[in-house]
């Protein structure tokens, strides 16, 4: 695999990501995470019912590869840190970011994420997850795979929707030509 193919994977990661909204269980109840005199999670069953939307409506416009439907679930002044890139900030550049995924790493044959943890707040939710992704790139002979974890921080809006404020996708698999992982980094 080479830079650019990973640099694409990350984008593709990152994309993925936001659309792990649902199926949230987790600990939105558990106030001993909290630190002391801070917000204890809400519980908010409609919000998590609306992230769960949300996340099905980024699948279609992700698998469609439309590049501003899919930026469309961001804040206008948010970031996303995909793996081994820059961070975008800024709605207009997480669209160009997708707009670039969209033209060279073709359809998500498969793709499956799962939250591990949620706390929803008044105001804000974060959500911890894992993803688990294949696709293959145009040209290219065997799909690729890509695994990981994220984190989503989505912030209610004046107008009540619920927007992506900041991401961040964490790939498990090693830069590509890096050779092995040092023994300290693999798993037993």
């Amino acid at each position: 695999m080479d830079a650019r193919s990973l640099k694409l994977m990350s984008a593709l990661a990152v994309s993925l990501a936001v659309a792990a909204c649902s199926g949230s269980t987790g600990s939105a109840t558990d106030t001993t995470k909290a630190p002391p005199g801070a917000a204890t999670p809400a519980n908010d069953a409609a919000v998590r019912a609306m992230i769960d939307s949300a996340d099905r409506k980024f699948e279609a416009a992700f698998k469609a590869g439309d590049a501003a439907a899919a930026a469309s679930f961001y804040e206008e002044n948010a970031t996303s840190m995909p793996p081994n890139m820059e961070p975008e900030t800024g709605r207009a550049a997480i669209e160009k970011g997708y707009a670039d995924l969209f033209k060279t790493v073709g359809k998500v044959a498969d793709f499956t994420a799962q939250v591990k943890d949620a706390d929803v707040y008044a105001d804000h939710a974060i959500e911890i997850g894992s993803y688990a992704m294949t696709f293959t790139p145009p040209g290219a002979k065997d799909a690729m795979k890509d695994h990981g974890n994220y984190v989503n921080y989505w912030r209610k809006q004046p107008d009540g929707s619920w927007k992506l404020h900041r991401d961040a996708i964490v790939s498990s698999m090693p830069m590509p030509n890096a050779g092995p992982a040092p023994a300290a980094m693999k798993k037993k």
